[in-house]
């Protein structure tokens, strides 16, 4: 079992003053690229800029279809105009970044440093899509044009069998077609979560999505096209899987950095104060698709004193072999049934807003000696990204969340 101290977290640091002058536009597009190509909500989004030095307020404007005009037109006489009937919907974005804390080890030990720089952006980037994707993903959730699986008529209602099916998309289509939105290049597009889609193609009326006949771009993370729907997959889409973890320590859910399978542990990257450590006793969690029972939690944080660990979660029976590092514990009494339920959206065109990053995302490195006489040694430095970031819903009408449970926890 590894010890969690600084010097096995932050063996390494960044690169000189020059480097950072070298690599600063090189950076900034490998952040940018990242987002853009991960950030699955983000694709089908109506995107604005944010132009510096314009004010703060982002404002998109959704415009009424016209009345039909059925009344015939009389010779030599103008008709009355229609007015075009506009909303607007504005918002204040908000800024949004993350850092590593890294140490002067890598240019005493490592012969070529600027390699790792580029592998720690590319860590960062990752964080900065998901980040912001999961942002989207969280107003989205919030629509109120809801569908739930099985005919129920409400989340607490889903039960095991209740999972998503051919059937439950052509209803979302049937429902966009109704309200007269519009398909995105030609299709509807769903968001869908690989649980829900492995549900999706096991249903009997899924067909082998055909060959693009066309040299058309598939969209990031496309699956299929069945129905005039495309459906794009991530792992990452919204589900709801209860509060009580949020609720006790304040986090959606908490990380693995290792497992003592015989002292019945899970060892957390989030730090957790003695109240929180509390709050956690005979709470539910879910592991890799495993419930348990937190018998008692420990207080503790990252890095730790030399030969310590952080916080740990102590279960009410031995974790299964299968829990790795780097795995996410979320809250286990579930939404629905007492299982986790799945957000699938069925998307027409401008059905809501997201602001374009290009204009805002930045890497900001701090070089060794930056921090003046509060590194008195020179020996950390600092990486990290910051972006302004804004989504919002503008048709409620033009997009559709099915929700539903899947079969891996119908058991």
């Amino acid at each position: 079992m590894a010890n969690f101290n600084e010097d096995s977290l932050n063996l390494n640091l960044t690169t000189s003053q020059g480097t950072q002058v070298l690599y600063q536009p090189v950076l900034n597009r490998q952040l940018l690229a990242s987002v853009r190509t991960n950030g699955i909500h983000h694709q089908f989004g109506q995107k604005t800029p944010i132009p510096k030095g314009k004010g703060k307020l982002v404002a998109w404007d959704k415009m009424s279809p016209l009345p039909k005009a059925k009344k015939p037109l009389e010779e030599g006489i103008t008709p009355v105009g229609t007015a075009i009937n506009i909303s607007r919907v504005t918002a204040v974005p908000e800024q949004y970044g993350a850092y590593i804390s890294i140490t002067d080890r890598m240019d005493y030990f490592t012969p070529n440093p600027d390699p790792q720089v580029l592998k720690y952006n590319e860590r960062l980037a990752d964080n900065a899509a998901e980040t912001l994707d999961s942002l989207t993903a969280d107003v989205l959730a919030a629509g109120t044009n809801v569908q739930y699986a099985g005919g129920k008529t409400s989340r607490a209602g889903l039960t095991a069998d209740c999972v998503l099916t051919v059937d439950e998309i052509r209803k979302a289509v049937r429902t966009l077609k109704g309200n007269k939105a519009k398909p995105i290049d030609r299709d509807f597009v769903c968001i869908i979560h690989t649980d829900a889609a492995y549900d999706l193609m096991s249903d009997p009326k899924w067909e082998t999505p055909h060959m693009y006949s066309d040299t058309k771009e598939l969209y990031n993370g496309e699956i299929g096209r069945l129905y005039g729907v495309r459906f794009v997959e991530t792992p990452d889409a919204v589900v709801f899987r209860g509060t009580s973890l949020k609720t006790a320590t304040g986090f959606d859910e908490l990380s693995v950095v290792d497992v003592d399978t015989a002292a019945k542990k899970l060892y957390i990257y989030e730090t957790l104060t003695p109240a929180q450590a509390s709050a956690l006793a005979n709470k539910t969690i879910l592991v890799n698709g495993f419930k348990y029972t937190v018998a008692s939690a420990a207080a503790g944080s990252l890095p730790a004193p030399a030969g310590g660990f952080g916080a740990s979660l102590t279960l009410s029976a031995a974790p299964d072999s299968s829990i790795k590092t780097d795995m996410k514990i979320y809250s286990g009494e579930g939404a629905g049934g007492g299982v986790p339920v799945y957000s699938t959206l069925v998307i027409g065109a401008d059905a809501y807003g997201v602001t374009d990053p290009k204009s805002t995302i930045e890497n900001i490195t701090k070089p060794l000696g930056s921090a003046g006489t509060a590194d008195p040694l020179d020996q950390r430095s600092t990486m990290g990204w910051k972006s302004y970031h804004l989504a919002k819903i503008l048709a409620d009408e033009w997009m559709v969340r099915i929700e539903s449970v899947a079969s891996r926890y119908a058991a």
